[in-house]
């Protein structure tokens, strides 16, 4: 598979797409990829998925000399939904098993293509993978920011002696007699904001983990209702990728 993409420079992420799709690669998947560039990863996908229909979309005109008639090209905006409902509506109808964005690596974009495909045109128990989602760290890019040391809640030296003594209070033998105010100190001395960064891309992967939380958040006893479980089966975040798995 010598064919020319930026993946094949970082062996870890294809290493973990390896591992991630060695139980479907002689499967007939369809996936799609968003951002393709010259056409060097189609190429990949084409040969390591031998039976599969591979999708891709560019913002530029792209060109493949695809001899097997499985590699699909669009020209088109990932946050164009109407297209990509197109794409899909041509290429998978029922549900495309793999959805990978390689594109903008801008959060708005990336989170507006998501949710469309993922709620609409990606199969129950399918693949979505979002490259290089550290460019929310960078200063020089589009909506990026360069990472700063998040202030906690103790700003000062007085309110760092306050909170402290809060801790000291609650492990107190006689406070610890009476559950109420013993629970109300503890709510106090460790409910923590835990500030971090959260620009761009590393914003919206963050949102990502609002909705596994979905149904801590909607819980009928300790959340706000109404219940519901999360979209979201499973999710792996790791340098360069994330991967989502819909439920």
């Amino acid at each position: 598979m010598n064919h020319p993409t930026d993946k094949q420079e970082n062996l870890y992420l294809l290493r973990n797409y390896e591992s991630l799709f060695a139980n479907i690669v002689s499967k007939e998947i369809k996936l799609l990829e968003l951002g393709i560039f010259k056409g060097g990863s189609l190429l990949m996908w084409r040969d390591y998925f031998e039976k599969g229909i591979i999708v891709g979309l560019d913002i530029e005109p792209v060109h493949i000399d695809d001899s097997t008639g499985r590699i699909r090209v669009y020209q088109g905006r990932q946050e164009d939904t109407c297209l990509l409902s197109r794409i899909a509506e041509e290429q998978a109808p029922d549900g495309f098993d793999i959805i990978i964005d390689d594109c903008s690596h801008i959060g708005e974009l990336t989170r507006t293509s998501f949710w469309h495909l993922f709620q609409h045109h990606l199969k129950a128990g399918g693949i979505y993978a979002i490259e290089d989602w550290g460019t929310g760290y960078w200063s020089w890019y589009v909506d990026g920011r360069a990472y700063q040391v998040p202030e906690q809640r103790a700003s000062t030296k007085l309110a760092a002696c306050l909170i402290q003594s809060v801790k000291s209070l609650c492990n107190n033998g006689m406070v610890m007699r009476i559950p109420r105010l013993s629970s109300l100190l503890r709510r106090y001395a460790y409910a923590t904001k835990l500030t971090s960064h959260d620009y761009g891309m590393v914003g919206f992967v963050k949102q990502l983990v609002d909705e596994c939380g979905m149904g801590d958040i909607t819980h009928p006893k300790y959340g706000k209702g109404p219940y519901r479980p999360s979209q979201i089966a499973s999710m792996q975040i790791s340098h360069g990728l994330v991967i989502v798995v819909k439920a």
